[in-house]
């Protein structure tokens, strides 16, 4: 058997794993319109799976208006999340938030409004429309032959890995925001498609990936914590503390994700072999 088949074969249940991804997504969403409480947990859970189906979708080369579509569903979803996750952010930063009148304390009780107040579940017409977008998802995955999708899904599982060097690579000689916020999603994209389409497989560097992607993951935190002080008007200029101890923790959080690519991940990925 060539090299070739070896990796098809590996792949061999792509299609009967994404299509369960589906049926996985279609039952989380069905949840969400029979829920009567709080579904923040459900949400976060669906973004997840979101996520992971959108990197076994790239992996198998389906279209972007496809892959968009997904990304839609957790956008859509995602502000409630979001609004747990800056508070979670904030209480992070260990600020003193307790004092009357201090400004540090307006800003926790603020973060704490938006957070209570964006658990319920969503409207009736985003998880319909949601429904709608992996029920095509679903019909375009059905249309291929199992030999079809493992095919590229073998293809694809390559090609993702060595997106991922090239961006690592970038974002050592560049060091910009955008170009580690494209690492992570490379990161992702790899790993949760593989979480996907080859479950079972021994994946590369994964733990180094993983922690990679984690790091990312805080520093995106705290960056949309950022955004969304400058947006209420709590400016460095306003509250200088949180501001201090928000970008110092950035940038320990950047240098460690530095050396972990240059010490431990690129020489992970290489060490497999040129792809």
């Amino acid at each position: 058997m060539s090299a070739s088949s070896d990796s098809e074969a590996v792949f061999s249940g792509a299609r009967a794993a994404l299509l369960a991804a589906c049926d996985e997504m279609e039952r989380r969403l069905h949840g969400l319109v029979d829920s009567h409480g709080k579904v923040a947990e459900e949400i976060h859970q669906l973004r997840k799976l979101g996520k992971r189906l959108r990197g076994a979708l790239a992996m198998v080369g389906e279209p972007k208006p496809c892959i968009r579509w997904i990304a839609v569903i957790g956008r859509m979803l995602g502000g409630s999340r979001d609004s747990m996750v800056r508070a979670k952010t904030w209480r992070s930063l260990g600020v003193d938030s307790t004092a009357s009148g201090a400004v540090e304390t307006a800003i926790r009780d603020l973060l704490d409004l938006e957070a209570d107040a964006s658990i319920r579940k969503p409207p009736a017409g985003v998880t319909e429309w949601s429904l709608a977008a992996v029920k095509q998802v679903k019909a375009r995955i059905e249309s291929q032959s199992d030999a079809e999708v493992a095919v590229k899904a073998a293809k694809g599982a390559a090609l993702l890995r060595r997106r991922l060097k090239r961006r690592l690579k970038k974002a050592l000689d560049r060091v910009t925001n955008e170009d580690f916020h494209d690492c992570r999603k490379a990161a992702k994209a790899w790993l949760g498609g593989l979480s996907i389409v080859a479950a079972s497989l021994a994946v590369p560097a994964q733990e180094e990936t993983e922690k990679l992607a984690g790091n990312l993951g805080d520093e995106n935190d705290l960056e949309v914590l950022a955004v969304w002080l400058e947006s209420r008007g709590f400016s460095p200029a306003t509250a200088k503390t949180p501001w201090k101890v928000l970008r110092k923790r950035q940038e320990k959080i950047r240098r460690r994700s530095i050396s972990l690519i240059r010490k431990d991940l690129l020489p992970a990925l290489t060490g497999k072999g040129k792809d």
